[in-house]
């Protein structure tokens, strides 16, 4: 599974997450919301949703685009 962008990530955290609670869980779920509301940006929500893979013991694999 690969996520591309905050839509990605959104669909994940609400659909298929192991663990819907947590401070880093909200945080990114908010997170989220705030790039499509134009206040935050996608690199913000990508620190989020991976502190709340972190937090879920969710294993990820990091991976840059140049």
């Amino acid at each position: 599974m690969s996520v591309n962008t905050t839509k990605d990530a959104v669909d994940i955290l609400t659909s298929s997450w192991p663990q819907k609670e947590g401070n880093a869980y909200t945080n990114a779920i908010q997170i989220c919301a705030d790039v499509a509301a134009g206040i935050a940006t996608p690199d913000q929500a990508r620190e989020a949703f991976i502190g709340a893979a972190r937090e879920a013991n969710v294993p990820i694999e990091i991976s840059l685009a140049l």
